[in-house]
């Protein structure tokens, strides 16, 4: 006889379904008020773009922020060494300036060296021609001898026979500055600077007297113009009480006598210049202006009279 429970085991042994492996991966499902989902597998990737944008900006931040402090660090030292180089060369010039108003008033040649060829006439001379001039302390005379005075003049005539065309030639060849040259301007260097657009407004916020122009380099030459530049404002009458210096800067004839007051400015082609004054004079209380440029040598190199009306 079969064994049927023998044949129902093996059959059933057979036909055992295999478990299902079940996909481990995490989904994002997206349900509704209604119960209805929906799969959300596209936030995956906005999220992997998002974090991995957020990683490149966090790392160019810290990148930039080094780069930016060292930079400012260095900004700042070269500042430094600037104004200080600045201050050095005005003091440098300023003793330069002394010293040569010393010794245009000792009335003394700078000690320059310079080749001598011994004339042919006066062959009686032994002393060398003196090629610089030299300060010395005078040595007290000793008594002389009648008899030998004759001779010592004799031979001093000599000398300065000698000495003087040589100092003579020295004054042609060296030329020292003047104490105080007198400030004209160059007819030059004016025609290379002109003045535009010349308005005087009120500031609306906190009533200050605005001061715009343009001066714009109209030389024909390459090269930049620089120098100094002042502003003064003249109201209908003569008074010179009245007037507005700005920057402001003591008068001297009607002209700015402290020229390192002026602002600066260098310019290949044309700037922009404003001024701004507190004062609560009404803009057309000033009928004229005057602008006057000064080089670094103090030198006046530009003046112009402008009907500020007119300019308006």
């Amino acid at each position: 006889m079969e064994d049927i429970s023998r044949e129902l085991e093996r059959e059933i042994a057979r036909s055992k379904p295999k478990p299902y492996k079940q996909d481990r991966k995490t989904r994002i499902l997206i349900i509704d008020d209604f119960g209805k989902m929906k799969s959300g597998e596209y936030l995956k990737t906005f999220v992997k773009i998002l974090f991995f944008t957020s990683v490149v900006c966090f790392v160019s931040a810290v990148l930039f922020y080094y780069l930016y402090t060292g930079l400012s660090k260095d900004a700042r030292l070269t500042k430094a060494k600037l104004i200080l180089a600045e201050k050095q060369v005005d003091e440098l010039t300023s003793k330069k300036e002394i010293l040569m108003a010393r010794l245009v008033i000792s009335g003394k040649e700078p000690g320059i060296k310079k080749p001598i060829k011994k004339p042919i006439e006066n062959k009686k001379a032994d002393k060398p021609v003196v090629a610089e001039v030299e300060e010395k302390k005078p040595i007290p005379a000793e008594p002389v001898e009648e008899g030998d005075k004759t001779d010592k003049s004799s031979m001093t005539k000599q000398e300065k026979s000698l000495i003087e065309p040589k100092i003579n030639e020295m004054d042609e060849s060296v030329q020292l500055p003047e104490l105080a040259p007198e400030i004209e301007p160059s007819k030059e260097i004016r025609k290379t600077i002109s003045i535009e657009k010349f308005t005087v407004k009120k500031d609306r916020r906190n009533g200050d007297l605005l001061v715009r122009f343009d001066i714009r380099n109209i030389s024909t030459e390459s090269g930049d113009v620089s120098g100094r530049i002042f502003a003064v404002l003249k109201p209908g009458n003569e008074s010179e009480d009245q007037w507005l210096v700005v920057p402001t800067s003591a008068l001297k004839d009607g002209v700015p006598s402290e020229y390192k007051k002026g602002q600066y400015f260098s310019i290949a082609h044309f700037k922009p210049v404003k001024f701004r004054i507190k004062n609560q004079a009404d803009p057309d209380f000033f009928k004229k202006a005057s602008i006057f440029i000064f080089n670094e040598q103090a030198q006046l190199i530009f003046e112009e009279l402008i009907n500020i009306t007119e300019a308006e």
